[in-house]
């Protein structure tokens, strides 16, 4: 009995152990097999498309895998383009629009300076000088203070900003060439997939590979299912962003709503991006009645996500509202704004895993 919990302890550990270093192993080669990862992903998603052209059409796998490619880079490449048109399309009208609301957020400036800002300014200069000389020159102390952590505080936003700015310009080149490299390994790999697929089964055990083929499928349908979440968590984003820009009157609404449809997609940022700083133009320009139904339209959309956002997640890929929930705010807890990425990734490897039977085998392995 004892040396049966002492193997029993050693098979946990040996367990513990490679879990960990595999990890491990995994947080450091990460940046540089990442291009690889993603190439076998998109080979892997391929597949099912190269099979329809081969099985359907009867084409050769060559020829079915060049359509296969020439079709998602059409895809890509017309929503990129529709991208780009919209973003021109907004640059034309902002450039068209925004000198009179510059011209009338100075004239707003202006009086408000000359009603307001200018008296108040003259009154405390007037109430300075009855202060004691001591008061006096405190007060100028604290508001020369004041003004320098102001200055500094722009000083460094704006030096915060140019350094992003060069550091990700600097990054394009480097994205290109990984673009590229990816393009080309996936290619390679989904036109030789099968002959990779059988060396690595002939590389490993029967049972090993079967467990792979489990975790895979079930992989699988967990990230179509996910991806499928996501689309329909956009969709009711648009709809409520486009009835509000109706409600609101705002030009261009149906445009708006499809450029943001896009950066919705876009993990930390989403339809923020577009959003909040329109709020602030809004507010400075003193459109008070655009900034509160900008900002009330914005609540509503931020609300809506995250009370069906664990729902429809959950639902997709087969895990219950309260585990995604829970998952979601332990991700938070732990990584910040990135656990809403990580969680319910995490949850659907996870569930694969033990869909597969990964967990029972270890269990019986551990338990000798």
């Amino acid at each position: 009995m004892h040396s049966k919990i002492i193997g029993q302890l050693i098979r946990s550990l040996i367990v513990v152990i490679i879990l960990f270093s595999s990890i491990f192993l995994f947080y450091i080669l990460f940046p540089y097999i990442y291009p690889i990862l993603i190439a076998f992903l998109l080979s892997f998603l391929f597949q099912p498309f190269i099979k329809w052209f081969i099985n359907k059409l009867k084409m050769p796998r060559l020829l079915a895998l060049i359509s296969t490619f020439s079709l998602f880079l059409s895809l890509f490449t017309i929503g990129l383009y529709f991208l780009v048109s919209e973003v021109y399309q907004g640059i034309v009208y902002l450039s068209d629009k925004l000198p009179a609301y510059f011209h009338h957020m100075m004239e707003q400036f202006q009086q408000l300076l000359d009603t307001h800002i200018l008296p108040l300014y003259d009154k405390l200069l007037s109430l300075l000088t009855t202060l004691h000389v001591d008061y006096r020159f405190e007060v100028y102390e604290y508001i020369q203070s004041f003004t320098e952590s102001i200055t500094s505080a722009f000083t460094r936003f704006f030096q915060m900003l140019l350094q992003q700015t060069a550091s990700f310009l600097m990054m394009l080149p480097n994205s290109f060439t990984v673009f590229i490299f990816i393009i080309l390994a996936t290619f390679m790999i989904s036109y030789d997939f099968h002959n990779i697929q059988n060396k690595f089964q002939k590389s490993i055990p029967a049972g090993g590979y079967a467990l792979y083929q489990k975790i895979t499928s079930h992989l699988k349908e967990a990230i179509i299912g996910y991806f499928r979440a996501q689309v329909i968590l956009v969709c009711i984003s648009a709809v409520i962003l486009w009835i509000g820009l109706l409600i609101l009157r705002v030009e261009h609404a149906f445009t708006i709503v499809l450029f943001a449809a896009v950066t919705d997609f876009i993990p930390y940022l989403g339809i923020g991006i577009i959003i909040i700083p329109w709020i602030l133009f809004s507010f400075f320009t003193f459109n008070y009645p655009l900034t509160i139904g900008l900002s009330v339209l914005y609540g509503v959309i931020i609300l809506t996500r995250q009370f069906v956002e664990p729902k429809i997640v959950a639902t997709s890929i087969g895990i219950s509202p309260l585990m995604m929930l829970i998952g979601m705010f332990l991700g938070v807890q732990w990584f910040g704004v990135l656990g809403f990425i990580l969680a319910p990734v995490t949850l659907v490897v996870i569930l694969a895993i033990h869909k597969s039977g990964v967990f029972q085998h270890l269990f019986l392995y551990i338990k000798g």
